[in-house]
């Protein structure tokens, strides 16, 4: 079922959506409709793309802690001072 609604946004907000509609060949229902069901998808992070990308890198590339921490002392001097 679909459901008409209502609402105000900003004008330069609502021209980038519909240039983004018209670009990909559909409707602005549609462009609104998947950002929306996004935005709801993501959780509690939502809009933050850095926590998805970590989450979705985490482990990709493993290094033992020793390299970690002689990385972290050659760009920051030495950690236990």
């Amino acid at each position: 079922m679909r459901r008409k609604v209502s609402t105000v946004m900003d004008e330069a907000l609502f021209r980038r959506a519909k240039l983004e509609a018209v670009r990909q060949g559909r409707t602005l229902t549609q462009i609104l409709g998947e950002a929306l069901a996004r935005y709801l998808d993501e959780g509690p992070n939502r809009g933050l793309r850095t926590h998805r990308t970590v989450g979705e890198s985490w482990g990709a590339l493993a290094a033992p802690p020793e390299l970690v921490r002689q990385i972290l002392e050659e760009e920051d001097g030495p950690l236990d001072a």
